[in-house]
């Protein structure tokens, strides 16, 4: 009874990791099942295949991922989906976890978890919150990316910090588009604390920053609040002047994971879903889509007045990202992709 248990389990083990052989025990491993295990019970041979093919040998090929914040919107789906994938070994905080503003308490989990990628999906984003939390907005932010920048370098771990199109003050003509490396200049609180901690960033020897723009995913979203309009009204007003490009958390997360197979030459990057388009016409779109028929009047940013500036032009340029050999999804397709579950 007790081998057929056994051998059961083995069994399940040898199934779960679909049989595969990987590269440093494909010669020996083969060499030995062919020509010698013949000889050796057949539970002991099954056992010794399950430690030599898919124990240690395995494990040190996988990179060790610690993503922060992994209850946002972001951090949600990204740790699910890295977890899923067999190349890496997870470990996601929540605030109750890891406080990032903390520096001892970034170094403790850092140095005990030891890294290859700290991906960094904690931030403030409340935009119009921040012009009257700049300190909070500051710390999070800005500051306390100091913390995960120094924590990476004890470990020789690489830094992701996610950033936005918030930095560029959005001035540029609406025929042209930001590259990475045009000059910043904050228009609100919130893009200020986040150039604070793109600076800080930067003292990781190992970066990526990867700008975003228009996040939707699992949470409160733009995305959402039209699809919730429109249940209780028959008309709504969107803004028309404010032009950039819709990005599902999906397409981030591909786009995160890519980097991470890819490993291209460390700095800052754009990462959107591709086409640009105004807020107005991306709520028609989004009514479109879904069938829902309400009458979508366009405005003037000066015609909605919010407490924190938004940027005219958020068009962020790609072409630093494809020559990467990453191509992120048109926003369109995103889009439909994400309404077939709203």
């Amino acid at each position: 009874i007790f081998m057929i248990y056994t051998r059961t389990f083995l069994l399940k083990i040898q199934s779960h990791k679909g049989d595969i052989i990987t590269k440093n025990s494909q010669f020996f491993s083969t060499y030995f099942f062919k020509n010698i295990a013949f000889f050796l019970p057949y539970d002991i041979m099954l056992l010794l295949k399950v430690i030599l093919i898919y124990g240690k040998d395995e494990t040190v090929n996988m990179k060790k991922v610690l993503v922060i914040g992994k209850n946002g919107m972001l951090g949600t789906e990204l740790y699910e989906i890295l977890n899923n994938n067999a190349s890496y070994i997870i470990k996601g905080t929540t605030l109750e976890d890891l406080d990032i503003c903390n520096q001892s308490q970034v170094i403790e989990i850092v140095s005990d978890f030891e890294p290859n990628y700290i991906i960094n999906c904690a931030a403030y984003t409340n935009v119009d919150a921040c012009e009257s939390n700049t300190e909070l907005a500051n710390n999070i932010n800005g500051y306390a990316i100091k913390n995960l920048a120094e924590a990476a370098n004890s470990v020789n771990a690489t830094l992701i910090q996610i950033s936005t199109d918030y930095v560029f003050n959005g001035n540029l003509p609406l025929d042209q588009i930001y590259t990475e490396d045009m000059e910043t200049e904050p228009v609100n609180a919130y893009g200020v604390s986040k150039l604070i901690g793109e600076e800080n960033a930067k003292i990781a020897k190992k970066y990526y920053i990867l700008r975003t723009a228009w996040l939707y995913g699992n949470g409160k979203n733009f995305v959402r609040t039209m699809l919730n309009l429109s249940k209780t009204h028959d008309e709504i007003n969107v803004v028309s002047d404010q032009f950039g490009s819709p990005t599902s958390t999906t397409t981030l997360c591909e786009i995160i994971e890519q980097i991470l197979e890819k490993e291209p030459k460390y700095g800052i990057y754009h990462a959107t879903n591709e086409g640009f388009i105004s807020w107005y016409d991306f709520a028609k779109k989004i009514f479109e889509i879904k069938n829902i028929n309400i009458k979508v009047n366009p405005i003037l940013s000066k015609d909605y007045p919010t407490p924190a500036k938004r940027p005219f032009n958020s068009k962020l340029s790609k072409e630093k990202l494809h020559n990467t050999g990453i191509f992120p999804k048109d926003y369109e397709i995103a889009l439909r992709k994400y309404l077939e579950s709203e």
